[in-house]
């Protein structure tokens, strides 16, 4: 897997999607559409419905699952080994921001949906790059 972006290009994407109106989910998946095997019009339909932790239900950040679905895209790993990477992606992302998820991320004085795009870009750039090695 090469990558096209490093990571700064890969968070101001991010950023610039949510600008235009794309949900966590979206924002995320659509920032790999270099490495996923997806155009980023197509991840965006595949994440659609995950805004908002599932549908609008406040449950699983939709940050979260378009990490989880661009890591099961790129990852060609057994069963085993790709549920280890995605419990260590929650890991990381429940450790910055202490749950993954939505309702409980959208409290007052936690951090913005923004925030959480970058943070979640963020690790799963650092996880397939590091993959790659």
């Amino acid at each position: 897997m090469q990558m096209k972006y490093d990571k700064a290009e890969r968070l101001e994407r991010a950023k610039a999607l949510r600008k235009e109106g794309y949900n966590c989910s979206q924002c995320v998946a659509m920032a790999f559409d270099d490495v996923a095997g997806l155009s980023a019009g197509q991840l965006a339909r595949v994440t659609g419905g995950f805004g908002s932790g599932f549908g609008g239900q406040g449950e699983i950040c939709g940050a979260v699952t378009g990490m989880t679905v661009v890591n099961g895209l790129v990852r060609d790993v057994a069963r085993p080994a790709l549920y280890g990477e995605v419990r260590q992606l929650f890991g990381a992302f429940g450790g910055l921001n202490g749950s993954c998820v939505c309702r409980e991320l959208k409290q007052p004085g936690r951090k913005p949906c923004l925030d959480l795009i970058v943070d979640a870009v963020g690790i799963l750039h650092d996880h397939l790059a590091s993959a790659e090695d």
